[in-house]
């Protein structure tokens, strides 16, 4: 997905802009990535931690180790997900974050369906074979940029 260009000329220092990305724009960039964070609460502490991801829906798919915190957190009623990128040259960003209950993955038709999909494979080592799915209740974004 495309942002709007930021004029080259300006330095650092300008006056900031804060703009609120639209559900269209924010479905978009998370379809356009690969990697984010997922958080979540384990013993009433927030963990966050990178996976690789796919969008199917209006979800948000990931593998993970059946044995790992993870796995030891979900279901949960409220987690979250989060994709980001900036570019410092230009003092610009922008940042997704999808809120909802994640849980795991056991409808078969569903789970052969992800199988079926083209996925980055999980950076983290050993078997990542449990598919986690975060329902997307609330999906915001926001890019800022200079004026």
């Amino acid at each position: 997905m495309s942002l709007p260009s930021m004029d080259a000329g300006r330095v650092d220092g300008g006056l900031h802009v804060m703009e609120e990305l639209s559900q269209e724009q924010c479905w978009d960039l998370l379809r356009s990535n690969t990697t984010g964070r997922f958080g979540f609460v384990q013993q009433g502490r927030v963990v966050i931690l990178p996976v690789n991801y796919l969008v199917d829906g209006q979800s948000i798919y990931f593998r993970t180790a059946g044995d790992g915190s993870i796995a030891e957190s979900v279901p949960a009623p409220e987690s979250s997900f989060q994709i980001d990128d900036s570019r410092p040259d230009r003092s610009e960003g922008w940042s997704v974050l999808v809120s909802g209950a994640s849980s795991r993955v056991e409808d078969q038709d569903l789970l052969t369906r992800l199988w079926g999909k083209v996925m980055a494979e999980p950076w983290a080592g050993g078997a990542r074979n449990l598919f986690i799915r975060i329902q997307a209740h609330r999906v915001t974004g926001r890019h800022v940029h200079l004026e």
